[in-house]
């Protein structure tokens, strides 16, 4: 055999022996490179929820603006003039507002539960080991579950209905919008601690921590803001 043969089956034999190394892998990319697009795919469905959150805002300025024979909250309905809800049925005084202190402890639930996973994710940047960052991601999971919980709840004492009016209507509306947000926080955070849990973000492995808490942040600062126009500018 030939020099130049031998050197042929040393490459080929190489060539067998790193194959397998690239296939288990599962990425054609650095870890940096998909870091990038994940972080870039994060701030497009914040940007893109954000969209809806202004409408939201939109919608609750635009018919309090607009209000229609006085029927934001009925300020206008007498027992001489009444007004009429969804169904027809007479209004004869203003609608109530709902309680500031259920919305309020809405919005604080939620904003602890993304500020314990801001602090676990500055754990695991430093490096702590699951024993650290996994109690603070439970915590923040508990919050969101307890944010939900305690949204249902005041579901049973509005003093309206969805039917009394626009600012029942979209008073209404901001709570589902913040129950459905508050299921996808529960959802991802509660993974997250299941992957701290099992050792994945040990050793600095801290980047899908990182897009949790944009995600969790957002959902808390944009929970806040509706739960201030509510509280202030019912």
């Amino acid at each position: 055999m030939s020099v130049t043969d031998a050197g042929s089956n040393n490459t080929a034999d190489d060539a067998v022996t790193e194959t397998p190394a690239v296939v288990s892998q599962g990425h054609h990319e650095s870890p940096q490179q998909r870091h990038q697009k994940e972080h870039m795919a994060t701030w497009l469905l914040i940007a893109g929820d954000g969209v809806f959150f202004a409408l939201e805002i939109f919608f609750w300025f635009y018919l309090r603006t607009l209000n229609v024979n006085g029927m934001w909250r009925g300020t206008l309905c007498t027992t001489s003039n009444p007004c009429t809800d969804g169904l027809g049925n007479p209004i004869t005084h203003a609608i109530e507002k709902a309680s500031p202190s259920w919305t309020a402890a809405v919005a604080i639930l939620i904003i602890a539960s993304a500020a314990f996973v801001w602090i676990a994710e500055v754990q695991v940047r430093q490096g702590d080991s699951r024993r650290v960052t996994t109690p603070l991601l439970a915590v923040g999971a508990l919050l969101a579950l307890a944010a939900i919980v305690v949204q249902f709840l005041q579901f049973q004492y509005l003093p309206f209905t969805t039917i009394d009016g626009a600012y029942a209507s979209v008073f209404e509306f901001f709570m589902g919008s913040n129950i459905a947000h508050f299921l996808i926080v529960l959802m991802i955070v509660f993974g997250a601690y299941n992957r701290s849990r099992k050792g994945i973000y040990e050793q600095s492995h801290w980047y899908q921590v990182h897009l949790i808490r944009l995600f969790t942040v957002w959902v808390a600062f944009s929970a806040t803001v509706l739960a201030l126009i509510a509280i202030f500018l019912g």
